[in-house]
């Protein structure tokens, strides 16, 4: 089985208490960023416009941070589409 995640480094990280605490962390922040160097400036799924929005594709379980693998870079159409909610 593949790792979709890595687990809190004790003493280091931060724990988040929300989803929003999550998204504003400085470890996920760090992995966001890489998925974005990744795309290279365009949406992973269209490939058509620049990505503004991490997508993942299995949450990590409540505590742990995600892996570059684990996260695409969507442009904000795609990443509608993907969750089945109109632009």
């Amino acid at each position: 089985m593949t790792r979709h995640y890595v687990p809190p480094r004790s003493g280091v990280d931060k724990p988040y208490r929300t989803y929003a605490e999550y998204l504003r962390h400085p470890r996920f922040l760090t992995i966001r960023r890489v998925v974005f160097e990744r795309a290279g400036g365009q949406c992973e799924r269209c490939g058509a416009r620049p990505p503004t929005e991490p997508h993942h594709l299995r949450y990590p379980p409540w505590g742990a941070f995600d892996i570059p693998t684990n996260l695409i870079a969507v442009c904000h159409r795609c990443h509608c589409d993907i969750h089945g909610k109109a632009n």
